[in-house]
């Protein structure tokens, strides 16, 4: 029996994973400060003195830690822990649908009979 197997390009998936990485930790620090989505619609709209308080139970509110001297590191370090999150979270998702039998067609993701 041949195992089941995601890809077997495994260089191509590390190279984007760099790249990832790369992006989050050095370009967050310069993304625009401009608002945007729902902000922008408030600010457009003259209801965003209505916002509270950030929720104090956020993870991470602003896309910054707290504490830390210099923001570039603190968004940097922010988005390399939002990456962390969603692997794990897609590491997880993944394995229970491999063991699952989350094939097509009612076929164990094995491949085997």
């Amino acid at each position: 029996m041949k195992a089941f197997r995601i890809t077997a390009h495994r260089t191509k998936w590390m190279v984007m994973a760099v790249i990832t990485v790369a992006t989050a930790a050095l370009l967050s620090p310069w993304a625009s400060s401009r608002p945007d989505g729902l902000e922008r619609v408030a600010e457009d709209h003259g209801f965003l003195h209505q916002a509270t308080a950030w929720n104090k139970l956020a993870p991470l509110p602003g896309y910054e830690l707290t504490g830390m001297k210099w923001t570039a590191v603190s968004a940097g370090v922010a988005g390399l822990i939002g990456i962390a999150a969603m692997a794990i979270v897609l590491w997880g998702l993944t394995g229970f649908l491999t063991r699952s039998g989350g094939g097509r067609n009612g076929q164990s993701a094995s491949g085997g009979d």
